[in-house]
């Protein structure tokens, strides 16, 4: 009768803990799918494409080439952004777990396998951080989200009834706004602190 009661005990924590880490899995899902699919510049989206309808050539090739640059931002923010929190997410994940596994007793009572399960995860999280930091993923991830800011403000200008006087600035900074989300992407932080510098000392012609 003890050791019925034991192996009970033990089987309803092995049952927690699987409910426990399913929930925590179910929860990281929810949470990943909430951040994709959540709308963003609706607005924008749902005004811009009819008003195109009605332009002439000229104000329709711009108002297009605006539309698609800031859905191509935005994309880009979206996946730079997954992969970069990602991939500190999941190093945090495989961090704290490469601890968890030397202490468990119920479910790893193997020395060797905990061992070895411990080095795989922590070296994971070395990787996965690594991985982030050389590959600029939050560098990449703020520029995109930048531009598709500037570029959406640009497109409410856009929309305002008197476009059409103001169709070569609008151009000017359609291209500025992607020269600038190039150079921030290329450029470390040391560079864009220089590249500043410079052009607040450059005078300015009379």
């Amino acid at each position: 009768m003890g050791q019925q009661g034991v192996n009970g005990r033990t089987r309803k924590r092995h049952l927690v803990a699987w409910l426990l880490a399913l929930a925590a899995i179910a929860a990281v899902f929810v949470i990943g799918w909430q951040a994709v699919s959540a709308p963003r510049g609706s607005a924008l989206l749902h005004t811009l494409p009819p008003l195109l309808l009605e332009l002439h050539d000229d104000e329709q090739r711009l108002g297009q080439i605006i539309l698609d640059n800031y859905i191509e931002y935005r994309a880009n923010a979206r996946n730079w952004s997954a992969a970069y929190f990602g991939c500190l997410f999941f190093s945090a994940a495989c961090a704290a777990l490469a601890g968890l596994v030397i202490k468990l007793e119920f479910f790893l009572k193997n020395d060797a396998l905990k061992k070895d399960l411990a080095a795989v995860l922590a070296m994971l999280a070395a990787l996965l951080i690594t991985l982030s930091t050389v590959g600029g993923f939050h560098q990449r991830w703020w520029a995109n989200r930048l531009a598709a800011a500037k570029i959406e403000r640009l497109a409410y200008a856009f929309i305002a009834p008197d476009r059409k006087s103001n169709l070569e600035a609008i151009s000017l900074q359609v291209q500025a706004i992607s020269y600038e989300r190039n150079e921030e992407i290329v450029s470390g932080d040391s560079d864009r602190s220089k590249a500043t510098e410079t052009r607040r000392e450059v005078p300015k012609s009379p």
